[in-house]
């Protein structure tokens, strides 16, 4: 069984719909997102990972968070925080499909390496 595969029949996660209108919702964190988008699928089985190899709390990781002083506005795909009210980050991970080019991937070490600042 997958982690993603865990997250669900914990309840940490929901997925409903089919083909292109399938969703995930992130059930900690009240959050949801296209999951027939690679990306999408490529950050949820990280998340679950991250709960179920490194033992997170569900409830401190947010998806798609907000980061401050970012200009034009950025989100980091994940946030691992130190406390249960999501104040103090710990780690921030950007998470892209996979194949992706070198320009891609030149990209999103750029956009780790802004978000990270933060943390």
């Amino acid at each position: 069984m997958t982690y993603l595969e865990q997250t669900i029949e914990k309840g940490y996660a929901i997925i409903s719909g089919e083909g292109t209108k399938q969703r995930i919702k992130y059930v900690a964190v009240n959050h949801s997102e296209r999951f027939s988008d690679p990306e999408e699928q490529v950050r949820a089985e990280y998340w679950a990972e991250l709960i179920f190899r490194y033992g997170y709390e569900p409830a401190r990781i947010g998806v798609e968070v907000t980061v401050p002083d970012r200009t034009p506005k950025d989100a980091a795909d994940l946030v691992v925080f130190h406390d249960d009210a999501c104040t103090r980050p710990f780690a921030v991970f950007e998470c892209k499909r996979d194949g992706v080019t070198d320009a891609e991937f030149a990209q999103a070490v750029e956009q780790a390496c802004g978000n990270g600042t933060w943390a």
